[in-house]
């Protein structure tokens, strides 16, 4: 406490010298308030023991690589990652998945057989990544929207922000799966804190459930941890981190967990995916405050509008939309234009076609799922976006505000005639940021990659 009484002192000193005189007593007051909090923040930012629940030595009990400490209480404080832990580049399947669902801007996740065991791979590690890639293309959909609308200028400067995510995505990459699978999920952390994965929905084993501390052993920085189980439900499930999961969950750690029927039923001409998240973010900061209850920025598969693809379809297709809402706060009543579908499913699975309700708006509660189906009747530009229309505006520009550009959870059809060929792809086309986005996980160099240890059977923990 001395090092910092006497920074205060001098602070103090410096304002009297400048001031020529004594600051009256409730300015000091309130001088004193203001630099109180790194008094008393001094000694959490110390090495102290792991039982303490704050930071330990490298290499000591409780410290990341160590021992002891309350299941991950304990380490030193990286506010996002830690350097001594390489980041490595996704695993070689991420992107390569088989499956029929898209799910735009996130990859999706391809296996390898051991026997009849279908092996997955993601890691756990610090992503850099856009939410907003910056101004759409000239001439694009977007763009000639925003222009219509005479739209307000400076509102789509880029957004580039430090989250954590799986195998470099944020999302993580989506699981395809069929329904009598046995499934084996190697989990990597590169993350400077211990994590779990829990299967959001799934019925497993208890001991494959992935509440770190409970269920398993958290994953300490650079161990992997083997998840083993067969899967017998069909649906749209989510995983996510399940340690710390305030933080965790609400830096991004979480993707898509879907489940086809073994018979061949449920299909349909498209089956798209979107998850739903939020975050809020301080002005200039590119780390995420997950302590906040007033989210400003909000995402469909890791991406704010007008950065998100334009989907497209034809007159007379089936399309199936799977919503899932990883936000730590929020509902998202998720509203499309010009159709009326059904809902047809939840984070339980299917629902039977006699209780299936018609609509045109659904709200996605967090940690809920809502499968919706449709047919599209009329071409055009159709409109899909969360009726809380605080959440179609990027950054909560202050009032009073002009013509606001669409962004957030918004998303556009891009619907042809029936039998018309398909129209040129949309998705992605925007003009280069004023920065580039780092594509080197974290703004460092890709480490080469290591050989995992520790996976001789599901449930068992190993170093690196």
């Amino acid at each position: 406490m001395t090092g910092i009484t006497g920074i205060i002192r001098k602070w103090l000193a410096g304002l009297n010298a400048d001031g020529d005189r004594a600051l009256p007593g409730r300015r000091l007051f309130l001088a004193l308030s203001a630099l109180a909090p790194l008094g008393v923040a001094a000694p959490a930012l110390a090495k102290l023991d792991g039982h303490d629940g704050h930071a330990a030595q490298p290499g000591k009990a409780g410290a990341p690589g160590g021992h002891g400490g309350h299941g991950g209480h304990a380490g030193t404080l990286y506010p996002w990652r830690d350097p001594k832990i390489a980041i490595t580049p996704p695993p070689p399947l991420t992107g390569k998945g088989t499956g029929v669902v898209q799910s735009p801007h996130i990859p999706s996740l391809g296996y390898e057989m051991d026997g009849q065991v279908k092996v997955f791979r993601l890691t756990a590690q610090p992503v850099e990544r856009l939410l907003l890639d910056g101004p759409p293309a000239p001439g694009s959909l977007w763009d000639r929207w925003h222009k219509a609308k005479g739209a307000m200028h400076g509102m789509d400067v880029p957004k580039k922000v430090k989250i954590w995510g799986f195998n470099g995505s944020v999302p993580g990459p989506t699981i395809e799966l069929i329904q009598g699978d046995r499934v084996r999920i190697i989990v990597k952390n590169e993350l400077p804190e211990p994590t779990s994965v829990h299967w959001h929905g799934l019925e497993v084993p208890n001991d494959q459930d992935g509440v770190g501390g409970l269920t398993q052993p958290p994953i300490r920085p650079g161990q992997t941890y083997t998840y083993e189980f067969t899967v017998h439900q069909v649906g749209t499930f989510m995983y996510h981190s399940s340690f710390n999961e305030k933080k965790q969950v609400g830096m991004g750690l979480g993707g898509f967990f879907i489940v086809h029927p073994s018979d061949g039923s449920r299909r349909v001409d498209r089956d798209i995916a979107i998850l739903l998240q939020e975050w809020h973010f301080l002005p200039g900061n590119e780390y995420v405050d997950v302590t906040s209850t007033d989210p400003n920025w909000f995402t469909m598969n890791g991406k704010a509008a007008p950065s998100t693809d334009v989907l497209t379809a034809a007159v007379g297709e089936t399309v199936r939309l799977r919503f899932a809402n990883l936000s730590n706060m929020h509902a998202h009543p998720i509203h499309l234009h010009g159709v009326t579908w059904r809902v047809t499913g939840t984070e339980g699975g299917p629902i039977p076609e006699s209780a299936q309700w018609p609509g045109n708006t659904v709200n996605v509660s967090p940690g809920a799922v809502r499968d919706v189906e449709f047919t599209f009747t009329h071409p055009g530009y159709w409109h899909m976006h969360c009726h809380k229309l605080h959440h179609v505006v990027n950054a909560h520009a202050p009032v009073p505000m002009g013509v606001m550009p669409m962004g957030g959870m918004t998303m556009l059809f891009d619907v042809r005639p029936a039998g018309a060929s398909a129209p040129p792809a949309h998705g992605g086309a925007h003009a280069p940021a004023a920065t580039k986005p780092d594509t080197s996980h974290g703004g460092h160099a890709p480490a080469p990659p290591q050989p995992d240890h520790g996976q001789s059977g599901h449930g068992q923990t190993g170093g690196q």
